[in-house]
């Protein structure tokens, strides 16, 4: 897994919405969590969510994304190196915690639920978490009308691409998983000739080129509905909320997961 990321950090200039967070997405944060004096627990190194909060710790296991993606350590903010679902942090005392797509990145409902546990043993009595969602329709996705819809310039990044197409093949399981090489293999089966889709597109062919750090990635994704992530989220908290992100590409499957009050 430490291989994967780092090859993600050798690509990072080349990412773009919705995987890495536009300026909506983080006013998004600012605004509903209401950041603006509060400590912040970051899980990840998300670099556009660093300048959040009057003070940050931002917590990542990668030491390969905290030299390559983090924007530096201040006196205000620091990243460490961390275990999410063990967080270096005392019980009941983070103030917020925030995190960009990170429950993507668990490929199991019991890994998700051990996240939103996590958090819920971190956070203060007043504490509050948000959580940007990379979130499957509750019918998957028609691969055919994916790749129409790209082909005749439906589709507004290459990224946002990527989720669509891995969102055709995670199937109804609890979990929502797919190996990031199935993401691959299923891009390829759609899109066998990339000159093709870089021209009808726009797209750079080092843009699309980025989906090739996942074919010797062991990784596994989970791409589960918006009402799944609610359901394990409402067994630790009292007020789960979602909220829109913005109006960028793919929003609509990128919403803020907002949770207060964790259960006693």
């Amino acid at each position: 897994m430490t291989d994967h990321w780092n090859s993600i950090r050798r690509h990072w200039r080349l990412l773009g919405a919705p995987l890495r967070p536009p300026v909506e997405a983080v006013e998004t944060y600012r605004r509903e969590l209401d950041l603006s004096r509060a400590h912040v627990t970051l899980l990840g190194v998300t670099p556009e969510l660093a300048g959040l909060g009057a003070a940050m710790t931002a917590v990542d296991e990668s030491p390969d994304m905290i030299a390559g993606i983090w924007p530096g350590d201040t006196a205000e903010r620091k990243a460490i190196k961390g275990d999410w679902l063990d967080l270096p942090v005392p019980n009941a005392s983070a103030e917020a915690i925030i995190g960009d797509g990170c429950l993507s990145a668990l490929a199991h409902s019991a890994a998700r639920r051990a996240l939103f546990a996590a958090i819920a043993r971190s956070l203060r009595s007043d504490g509050r978490a948000g959580i940007r969602l990379f979130a499957s329709p509750e019918t998957p996705y028609n691969p055919p009308a994916v790749r129409a819809l790209a082909l005749s310039g439906g589709i507004s990044t290459f990224h946002e691409l990527k989720w669509r197409v891995a969102m055709t093949a995670t199937g109804n399981t609890p979990d929502h998983a797919i190996s990031v090489r199935a993401i691959l293999e299923r891009f390829e089966e759609l899109f066998p000739d990339r000159e093709a889709l870089s021209r009808a597109t726009g797209w750079e062919l080092p843009v699309i080129g980025t989906i090739d750090v996942y074919r010797h990635s062991s990784a596994v994704y989970s791409f589960a509905p918006t009402s799944a992530l609610i359901g394990e989220a409402e067994d630790f908290f009292h007020n789960v909320r979602v909220v829109p992100s913005g109006s960028y590409a793919f929003a609509e499957g990128c919403p803020l997961l907002v949770l207060r009050l964790p259960k006693s």
